[in-house]
């Protein structure tokens, strides 16, 4: 199979083309023949060196998401049969990332695609939907829940925003950009503001004047930490792993840091929300897959949702 791999950690360079066995099917897996793979910031974390959470053998295949079709199943493996149309995490994979023609997972962290995306979308969902659900669920968001959003234009962002309005919640998005207040807006936000205004406090008192019942914070920075003072005592602001620096909260306020790994239940909820009416994964780029290095490089541009790679057939 063609992957993207790199051969020695290090930057963009060293991300190329490699021709490699397809991973073998243990019991318990499954092997996907990849449409689609997202790019997100942990894959050039881990191709640096600066996330490395197993042995380290080379060359190494990066990639934690994608949407495919399922081409094996091992042994116990029920859920699943060929030909099934998938979204899977391939995150801290023993066997290989997403950046390939196929990924073998342990069938716990795939999910059947939800009703109303197309495969483009679905492999932008993975990591961003696990990240926003499993934090909107630990900010216990629920009918009237008021909720700051900080990031609320970003890969996870957009996605939490919507399921948050799908929960119940009243949302305060900052987004980034003009741009992003657009889509914010489009995707259901009760008001949205660019976190680079000079009126984000001024507006998010007005929003909430009693206080916001949970904030949840997808990007670093100094200015959102005036804006947490405004979450109500006995209220409870998250944030994922890798925001830098990490929000603190007021007195009488929980603060949790909240991963996004898969389960087949939380993907089961997740599918559920997805699947009440029209939902987006908002793809702003995509690239070949050999194009995988000029993707990682446009993460650290402006831009909005998801960058994903066009993985080829056979």
């Amino acid at each position: 199979m063609k992957a993207m791999a790199v051969g020695e950690f290090g930057g963009p360079d060293k991300l190329t083309l490699h021709t490699l066995p397809v991973p073998t099917v243990d019991a318990g897996e499954v092997l996907i023949r990849i449409e689609i793979a997202g790019v997100g910031i942990w894959d050039a974390m881990e191709r640096e060196g600066d996330l490395v959470y197993n042995k380290v053998h080379f060359p190494r295949v990066l990639g934690g998401e994608c949407a495919g079709t399922i081409a094996a199943v091992g042994d116990g493996v029920e859920r699943f049969a060929v030909g099934d149309h998938v979204y899977a995490q391939s995150f801290m994979n023993d066997k290989g990332g997403s950046y390939a023609q196929y990924v073998v997972v342990s069938e716990k962290t795939v999910a059947p695609m939800p009703d109303g995306l197309d495969m483009l979308m679905a492999g932008g969902l993975p990591i961003a939907g696990a990240t926003a659900l499993r934090n909107l669920e630990a900010l216990e968001t629920g009918d009237q829940t008021k909720l700051m959003l900080w990031g609320a234009s970003g890969g996870v962002g957009h996605v939490a925003l919507q399921l948050a309005r799908r929960m119940g919640a009243s949302v305060f998005a900052i987004a980034s950009g003009t741009d992003g207040v657009e889509l914010a807006k489009q995707l259901g936000a009760d008001e949205a503001v660019d976190g680079r205004s000079d009126d984000v406090v001024q507006r998010a008192r007005a929003f909430a004047p009693d206080g916001f019942d949970a904030a949840l914070v997808l990007v670093g920075g100094d200015e959102i930490q005036s804006t947490l003072s405004l979450v109500r005592q006995g209220g409870i602001i998250t944030f994922p792993n890798g925001v830098m620096p990490e929000p603190k909260a007021p007195d009488g306020v929980e603060l949790k840091k909240v991963d996004g790994f898969a389960d087949p239940m939380l993907f089961e909820r997740l599918n559920r929300l997805v699947s009440i009416g029209e939902f987006q994964v908002r793809i702003a780029q995509t690239f070949p897959l050999e194009e995988a290095a000029q993707a990682q490089s446009a993460m650290k541009k402006h831009y909005l949702g998801k960058i994903v790679l066009r993985v080829s057939g056979e």
